[in-house]
């Protein structure tokens, strides 16, 4: 027997993503059970988001360029692996499109190829297309109630805490005051 860490090598760092998995934020932060967001029924087939043009290139896949244009909601960024695709997911940032007549979840989703890919405009998103553009799938919530979007948008990031999602929505530390002198 030998440890798999000797196998990761200092190459593998830029890959290196941390994950928190803590049984009481999905419970302190869980959507209500009657929440149609519960339903696996109701969200998109899982999308592949980019496709290989030619070695260098890559291009948004045409499933993604035709994402709805009538809807917002809440959408997922994960990476899929290969050894054991059917369950080997991970989700790496967790987003959401209001529903305006300037947003819908089409526009929205190919924001982040033009904004973050090309242009680089955000790191963590940069380094989600950088190092996993060939694995990297998209799923989405269909939702045209902008409250219901931002709400669940907030409790999922909190309950799973994405690796890449830099910011937890609607958190804040409310500390005690303390008398500056007694």
């Amino acid at each position: 027997m030998m440890n798999y860490r000797a196998f990761i090598e200092d190459d593998d760092t830029p890959f290196r993503i941390e994950y928190y998995h803590n049984p009481s934020r999905w419970i302190k932060n869980a959507v209500a059970t009657d929440n149609p967001i519960m339903d696996v029924n109701k969200w998109s087939q899982e999308i592949k988001y980019m496709n290989k043009v030619n070695e260098n290139d890559f291009s948004i896949s045409d499933d993604i360029r035709n994402l709805p244009t009538d809807t917002g909601g809440i959408y997922i960024f994960f990476i899929k692996g290969i050894s054991l695709p059917f369950i080997e997911n991970y989700i790496v940032y967790i987003g959401r499109c209001q529903y305006t007549e300037a947003q819908n979840i089409n526009k929205r989703a190919k924001e982040y190829f033009v904004n973050d890919y090309l242009r680089g405009e955000r790191l963590m998103i940069q380094k989600m297309f950088k190092h996993w553009k060939d694995h990297l799938y998209y799923r989405y919530y269909p939702d045209t109630d902008n409250d219901n979007i931002k709400r669940n948008e907030a409790q999922l990031i909190r309950a799973i805490l994405p690796p890449l999602n830099e910011v937890i929505p609607d958190k804040m530390d409310i500390r005690e005051t303390i008398p500056a002198f007694n």
